[in-house]
C-alpha cells in the first residue's frame, strides 16, 4: 500500500491533511519533533505512523521518506515577532531545502508544499486583484516570514527544474479549530476575550478544510510545476470581527484604530517585550498589514479543478462553536469533514 508523508501534521494545515487522508484509507506517515504538542491530532495519533524527526536534519528526513509515494510539506515558523529572522529562514528555507533533496534523491511520486499568500508579489495599488502571477518584489516593509515562504518556494522551484513533481498552494489567512494562542485561530480568541479596535484593512480568509482538500485534489491529480491561491473570501477585518462576536456571543469591536493609534500599540508592545520577554500580540508588521487592503483572486483552481470553497460565514460558525466547546472542557474538537 502506498505510504504518504506529512510534515507539519501536528499544526493546523497538516492535522486536517491527516484527518482527510486516513478516511479515504491511506497510509499516512507524520514528522514530529520530541517537544511537539499533540493535542491537535490527539484523536486520531494511533492511526498515523510517527516518525521522530526534525526537517534540519537531513540524515533523518531521507530515512523517515523510505517507501514514500506523496509528501505533503506544511511544516513551517509563522511569526512576525522582531528578530526571528533567523529561525525563520533557517526552519522555512534550510527545512524545505532538505525536503527537496531528499525528495529528489529517493525519489518520492510528488510534493505540495503548502506556501502562502505572503510569498505572492504584488504592486500594492488600489483594488489590485492579486493573483499567482504577481511578480515578486521586497522592500523595507517586507516581513522576514514573507521572505522566508518566498525563498522556501524557490528551494521547490529549484527541486521542480532538477526534475521533482511537486505543485504549491497559497493560501490566504487560514481559520479553522487549532491553538487558540497561536496562529490564525488566534483570533477567536482575541474576539473572545473583548479585543476592542479594527482597522479599515482587508484581506483574504480561507477555510483550513479547503486548504486540505484542494492540496489533496491536486496531490491526487495530474497537475505539477504550478502554484496555487487558496482564498475563500477577501473581508474587512471589521466584517470577520463582528461575525467571529456575534457567533461566540459577546461584544465586537468598536473603536478604530487609523494608522497613529496601530503605531501606538506596536511600539507599546516594544515596551511590553522588554519588560516581560513575552511577545507581543501587535507588532509593527501586524499592525501595517492590518491598515491595508488585500484582494486575492481564487480563479485559477476553480477554473482548473471546478473547487467551491466552504462559505466564510460556516466557517466562522464551525471555528466559533469549536472554540466554546474548548473554553468548556480544555480540548478542541475537530471540525466537520465536509
Amino acid at each position: 500500500m502506498n505510504t504518504t508523508l506529512i510534515t507539519g501534521a501536528t499544526g493546523l494545515v497538516g492535522s486536517y491533511l491527516a484527518r482527510y487522508l486516513l478516511q479515504q484509507g491511506k497510509t499516512v506517515r507524520c514528522l514530529r519533533r520530541s517537544r511537539s504538542n499533540m493535542q491537535l491530532v490527539a484523536d486520531i495519533a494511533h492511526q498515523i505512523e510517527w516518525v521522530e524527526a526534525d526537517l534540519l536534519d537531513y540524515t533523518a528526513i531521507a530515512e523517515a521518506m523510505e517507501g514514500v509515494d506523496d509528501v505533503y510539506h506544511a511544516a513551517a515558523l509563522v511569526s512576525y515577532a522582531p528578530g526571528m529572522r533567523q529561525q525563520l529562514l533557517q526552519v522555512n528555507v534550510e527545512g524545505t531545502a532538505n525536503l527537496v533533496n531528499a525528495c529528489l534523491e529517493l525519489p518520492v511520486r510528488k510534493l505540495l508544499h503548502v506556501s502562502s499568500v505572503a510569498a505572492i508579489g504584488r504592486t500594492g495599488k488600489p483594488n489590485e486583484i492579486i493573483t499567482e502571477t504577481g511578480k515578486w518584489t521586497s522592500d523595507a516593509a517586507t516581513s522576514d516570514y514573507a521572505l522566508s515562504k518566498q525563498y522556501a518556494e524557490r528551494e521547490v522551484w529549484r527541486g521542480i527544474a532538477e526534475g521533482l513533481q511537486a505543485v504549491i498552494v497559497n493560501p490566504s489567512v487560514i481559520l479553522g479549530a487549532g491553538n487558540w494562542e497561536n496562529g490564525s485561530s488566534r483570533l477567536f480568541h482575541t474576539i473572545y476575550k473583548g479585543f476592542p479596535f479594527y482597522t479599515d484593512g482587508a484581506t483574504g480568509f480561507v477555510d483550513v478544510r479547503d486548504v486540505a482538500k484542494a492540496s489533496i485534489q491536486l496531490m491526487e491529480s495530474d497537475i505539477h510545476s504550478e502554484r496555487f491561491l487558496l482564498n475563500g473570501d477577501n473581508l474587512k477585518y471589521k466584517a470577520v470581527f463582528d461575525q467571529m462576536a456575534a457567533a461566540m456571543g459577546v461584544k465586537g469591536p468598536t473603536l478604530h484604530a487609523g494608522a497613529f493609534l496601530s503605531g501606538l500599540a506596536w511600539r507599546t508592545g516594544v515596551v511590553q517585550r522588554w519588560v516581560t520577554g513575552k511577545q507581543p500580540s501587535v507588532t509593527k508588521a501586524t499592525a501595517r498589514v492590518a491598515q491595508q487592503q488585500y484582494h486575492f483572486s481564487s480563479a485559477k483552481i476553480q477554473n482548473t479543478l471546478g473547487y467551491q470553497f466552504i462559505p466564510l460565514s460556516t466557517t466562522i460558525q464551525d471555528g466559533a462553536s469549536a472554540y466554546l466547546q474548548y473554553r468548556q472542557s480544555g480540548q478542541t474538537p475537530a471540525l466537520k469533514l465536509y
